[in-house]
């Protein structure tokens, strides 16, 4: 029996390039449909994910629709989330997308061959396409697209469209696509998106102040360092003990109450700028005794800001009996300071990582068992 032929493409396009339009264009020629799976979805808007889930499924919709040969009836799309440190989590929710998508196709697994479709750019954005990823399905790599700047880099239209330079739009069309940039112009300046734009910019002026600095440095020693920090990961009740971050980066986004150290322990650190931050009324002796865990997160990619690397300490509260209610729960009393805007607990069933700062979504699902943030759920909402 001859089986159908589904292409899946995974990226994050933020935003759309002509690289982009080449998979689809290539999808089309040897499959009979198209799963997309838009990376990076449900993070908070930043210099490198200025675009939410939704609006970069318009753009892509948009320029397939426009690009002319590729049905965009036959293409389908679906969010996916980042899980930085764990990759077989990745692969379990690429497939979970897949399959669920094959089901409201109405084929079964045996009905047809998977076919990953993705080009290997030098800066290793491809490695899942690595046949021992994915080893039951079929990988075609295409060819990266190039421009004048080498391979091309979403990374390079951000840069573009968020500098305090006035937009180029012919040359960011020459260089990246016609339909593609076109749509991402638009988008940003248009006055509707005039907050989000701002606080992109914001973000990236903030990034770029702290790796010039970080330049400097790095020129006096001679190597590369990374910075380094320790995060307070609270839980106390079934909830979780988070701040809103008053300053950029990420002002307004929800953090683990944490930052640089300062000629001092991970430990000590931890515990100062738990106490700094949220002014929790708990004695440092006590917080000591109840770190159940500690682990060090340090990829390169965690934070936009540079190589940040952070030692994140597990503090499991005890339930008292004087402690305030949240939500029928008792905990500890809470007040933000320093550079928290204000700090709350959570109940950890309702974390998403939609809002969260950095990769700290990503340390609480490391460190505390059974963050219950549902994917397959994600998924059917999609369907609805």
């Amino acid at each position: 029996m001859t089986k159908t032929k589904i292409a899946v493409i995974v990226g994050r396009f933020q935003g759309p390039t002509k690289g982009h339009c080449k998979l689809f264009q290539e999808a089309s020629k040897i499959s009979d449909r198209i799963i997309t799976l838009v990376g990076s979805s449900f993070r908070p808007r930043s210099e490198k994910n200025p675009w939410l889930y939704r609006e970069r499924k318009e753009f892509l919709k948009n320029m397939i629709m426009k690009t002319g040969n590729i049905s965009s009836a036959d293409v389908s799309f679906l969010p996916l989330i980042d899980t930085l440190y764990d990759d077989d989590a990745w692969r379990t929710n690429v497939r979970t997308a897949v399959n669920l998508m094959l089901r409201k196709m109405g084929y079964m697994p045996g009905d047809v061959e998977v076919i990953l479709v993705g080009h290997q750019k030098d800066d290793n954005s491809g490695e899942f396409l690595d046949p021992s990823w994915f080893p039951d399905w079929t990988i075609k790599t295409l060819e990266a697209e190039v421009n004048g700047l080498g391979s091309v880099h979403a990374s390079d239209l951000r840069e573009a469209l968020f500098s305090d330079e006035e937009i180029d739009r012919d040359y960011l069309m020459r260089e990246f696509g016609l339909i593609e940039t076109c749509q991402l112009v638009d988008w940003v300046k248009n006055p509707a998106n005039a907050e989000a734009v701002a606080t992109i910019k914001a973000e990236r002026a903030y990034n770029k102040s702290y790796r010039d600095k970080y330049e400097e440095v790095k020129k006096l020693w001679g190597h590369d360092f990374p910075a380094q920090c320790a995060d307070a990961v609270v839980i106390q009740s079934g909830h979780i003990l988070l701040v809103e971050r008053k300053n950029n980066p990420g002002k307004g986004n929800f953090a683990l109450p944490g930052g640089h150290l300062q000629n001092e322990t991970a430990e000590d650190g931890c515990i100062r700028e738990l106490r700094e931050e949220t002014r929790l009324k708990v004695p440092p002796r006590i917080l000591r005794n109840r770190i159940r865990d500690r682990r060090t997160f340090d990829h390169p990619e965690r934070s936009e800001r540079g190589w940040v690397r952070t030692d994140a300490f597990l503090i499991d509260l005890e339930d008292q009996d004087h402690l305030e209610k949240v939500k029928g729960k008792k905990v500890a009393d809470v007040e933000g300071a320093d550079d928290a805007a204000r700090a709350f607990w959570v109940p950890i069933s309702e974390l998403t990582p939609d809002n969260m700062f950095e990769d700290h979504f990503d340390i609480i699902q490391a460190l505390v068992p059974n963050v219950p943030f549902a994917y397959s759920s994600v998924l059917m909402a999609e369907f609805a």
